[in-house]
């Protein structure tokens, strides 16, 4: 489970802006919060979150720098000496460009808190420390300071011998838990077993994980049908499959009609076929089933849908933290709705999950849906033109006011100014 992230001097973000699912002590929508023995006494977290702003004010790019902290914990470790660090500094403010990128990220594994904190340029880790709470009680794991210098607490002489082998351009994080170090192996875990991050732009609309549940199981499939069947789409069965396409044939296989995708994991091309199906009646009334071709005669919507019910379920099965960029793309706002209720459903969410989205669907900005502290904004500073992120909760906002409304007059920033 994520507590909290802080990001700096990435893309758009010039200061420290720091994300929290901590809760306030409002005790409204009691259904929506997570309590914990790994938190600190009164400390209960939230289930999910939302982040508005204008076009170009920076949402996607608090999503993006949790992104790229994971891409750097799961594939640093196989940089060779010279390899560049995606670094990407805010390039408005010249002296950025010369300063290192930070993250921060404090989160809950096995019920046991943990904090992760990595700055670095284009070429070298420059700081980098893990600290963990065992008993509630703060503890170092291990310290980086300058690139090469480290500070062990506990097995030293293990510890020490992989910092001699990690790169400058390696995160120690990653190399430790690559040579199975117990220490960081859980920390490790929970960015590549926990943390799930959807952008706008990298869903498939097949919906490659989909079709993977879909054929899982009988159970899998099942949860995939009942979830097409509540969102009205007309759906009462699916069948699918991803094939690799033997290049040697390719010329001769290719078909326009079907869809296929690169696997980048795998480096294969591959066939992806989908039908789904719909009721239909003879002339005497009998119901049967005909087949819909899912690439040319489906619905947009239907094709995003299905797509997210994948990751979706997954996350709700798994204890995930799912974010996902630009939630209301090609979704009927019910249906947006309907997913984030699921976060918020204990019988649906039963192991804890969290969902962070952005989205521009005012209709979700309701009393009955999110907390005052589960609403987020994003807005450009006009002189320098960096992001700046807050919480609802800086405006103390009364409990019969209307935040739709409030927001909308612009009272709490992060709309569009639009000259005439």
């Amino acid at each position: 489970m994520l507590i909290e992230f802080k990001a700096e001097n990435f893309r758009s973000i010039r200061d420290e802006v720091t994300f929290s699912l901590l809760a306030s002590s409002d005790r409204s929508l009691d259904g929506n919060l997570i309590e914990l023995d790994a938190l600190r006494k009164n400390d209960r977290l939230l289930r999910s979150a939302v982040i508005y702003g204008a076009n170009a004010s920076g949402k996607s790019n608090v999503l993006l720098a949790m992104f790229n902290l994971q891409k750097l914990v799961m594939t640093s470790v196989r940089n060779q000496v010279g390899d560049s660090l995606p670094f990407e500094p805010f390039k408005l403010t010249p002296q950025c460009r010369s300063q290192p990128t930070r993250f921060s990220v404090f989160f809950v594994r096995k019920n046991i808190r943990y904090k992760y904190t990595v700055s670095f340029d284009s070429t070298k880790v420059i700081d980098e420390d893990l600290y963990y709470y065992p008993n509630k009680r703060e503890a170092l794991i291990f310290e980086r300071r300058n690139t090469t210098e480290f500070k062990f607490t506990t097995d030293k002489r293990i510890q020490n011998d992989i910092s001699k082998r990690t790169l400058d351009n390696v995160l120690y994080l990653s190399n430790s838990a690559q040579q199975n170090y117990a220490q960081t192996l859980e920390a490790f875990k929970w960015f590549k077993e926990e943390l799930r991050i959807i952008g706008a732009s990298t869903l498939s609309e097949y919906g490659e994980l989909t079709i993977e549940m879909l054929n899982q199981d009988a159970g899998s499939k099942e949860a995939i049908l009942r979830s097409l069947e509540r969102a009205d789409l007309g759906l009462v069965d699916v069948t699918a499959s991803i094939e690799d396409v033997d290049l040697s044939d390719l010329l001769i296989t290719i078909r326009k009609s079907l869809p296929r995708t690169f696997n980048r994991d795998s480096g294969k091309i591959q066939e992806i076929n989908i039908n789904t199906f719909h009721l239909a009646k003879d002339k005497d009334g009998k119901e049967y089933n005909i087949p819909f071709d899912f690439n040319t005669e489906e619905s947009e919507g239907t094709k995003r849908f299905f797509s997210l019910i994948g990751p979706w379920l997954k996350a709700l099965s798994k204890g995930q933290v799912l974010f996902v960029d630009e939630l209301e793309l090609k979704l009927h706002p019910m249906l947006s709705e309907h997913l984030v209720k699921l976060f918020h459903d204990r019988n649906f969410n039963q192991n804890n999950s969290q969902l962070i989205i952005t989205t521009h669907n005012t209709n979700l900005l309701n009393d009955e849906l999110f907390r005052r502290d589960q609403i987020w904004f994003t807005e450009k500073d006009a002189d320098v033109g960096n992001t700046n992120l807050y919480s609802l909760l800086e405006f103390q906002v009364r409990r019969d006011q209307n935040i739709l409304k409030g927001y909308l007059m612009g009272r709490y920033g992060a709309i569009p100014f639009i000259s005439s």
